[in-house]
């Protein structure tokens, strides 16, 4: 299956904005951390998969919008994660839904 999340972010998260983010996420942690694996590394981005058999496609998330395309014609702000619907969709969709309120654009297949 290709269920699949989907977000456009056109502008960078400011400072505040990206803190109220981390701060979500580190809820999001807390209470789904039996199916979330967090694979984040630096302070710019927030990066997770699901856990064990239940692993699709890794959700990244970055502080910074994309400035260059990586070919003619690409949608830079153009962004998604697909799940096939394991259990870590709920922590994706999530926090799409909190960074919405910042501007960006979300969807999903449903």
């Amino acid at each position: 299956m290709g269920y699949s999340n989907y977000w456009k972010q056109k502008k960078s998260f400011s400072n505040p904005e990206w803190k109220e983010i981390k701060d979500e996420y580190d809820y999001i942690k807390e209470v789904c951390n039996s199916i979330i694996d967090d694979q984040t590394k630096d302070d710019d981005e927030i990066v997770f998969n699901g856990k064990g058999d239940e692993m699709c496609e890794t959700f990244v998330l970055l502080k910074n919008a994309r400035t260059v395309a990586d070919y003619e014609g690409q949608d830079i702000s153009f962004n998604f994660c697909k799940t096939r619907q394991f259990q870590y969709d709920i922590a994706v969709w999530h926090l799409l839904t909190f960074i919405k309120q910042y501007g960006i654009e979300i969807s999903r297949d449903r």
